[in-house]
């Protein structure tokens, strides 16, 4: 018979009990934790890699990757409907654009924020626009809400961008902005997961 158990056999019974209660509500509250970590949604992701283009991106293993979609972007990474009434897929999409050798990070993030300015004019709420590191490089990032004609529900943004020669890789996200809370952690690791090997694309171009 093991020490520990002779001296809770020596106890008095309310010291007994004492130990019994607590281990009991230990193991209770233990279990509480594993069954709510159980439960936890993790979301798994998975890796699109372009030698073409010399990116990588990490993305939510269940969206849909699109190549070439309209618009003009590379890839196109479209969510899930969330239900039979979601008529709005959100999406992340990269796109890459030639840009004059003598253009800086800061004149072509002027450009971006004013050019997104005139286009939703009054109909625009800035959130961030805040300098990042993205795929390695010196870049921005800009969030903002936009609304117009013929939008019921407001559009949160989620823009981020670097220059590396004479390219720009952009990466947007699109998506209601009620929803947006639901999608914000999935774009943050998209953003900071994006890795950039440009040389194949500067040699070609």
């Amino acid at each position: 018979m093991s020490s520990w158990y002779k001296r809770i056999r020596n106890m008095e019974r309310p010291q007994r009990l004492s130990i019994l209660f607590g281990t009991l509500i230990f193991f209770g509250f233990f279990t509480i934790i594993l069954g709510i970590l159980s439960f936890k949604k993790i979301t798994p992701y998975a890796t699109y890699k372009n030698k073409k283009y010399g990116f990588e991106i990490k993305f939510p293993s269940y969206w849909k990757p699109i190549r070439n979609p309209q618009g003009g972007a590379i890839i196109l990474f479209a969510s899930p409907k969330q239900d039979e009434f979601d008529q709005y897929q959100e999406n992340v999409n990269i796109s890459i654009k030639v840009m004059p050798q003598t253009m800086t990070i800061d004149h072509f993030s002027r450009l971006v924020v004013n050019q997104v300015a005139g286009t939703f004019g009054e109909h625009i709420d800035i959130t961030e626009t805040i300098p990042i590191q993205f795929g390695g490089h010196p870049g921005y990032r800009l969030t903002f809400v936009g609304t117009g004609k013929g939008i019921e529900n407001p559009v949160e943004y989620v823009t981020a961008w670097t220059i590396v020669g004479n390219h720009a890789y952009i990466f947007t996200f699109t998506g209601l902005k009620r929803d947006y809370p639901l999608f914000e952690k999935k774009v943050n690791v998209m953003v900071n997961a994006f890795k950039l090997k440009p040389q194949t694309l500067s040699k070609r171009e």
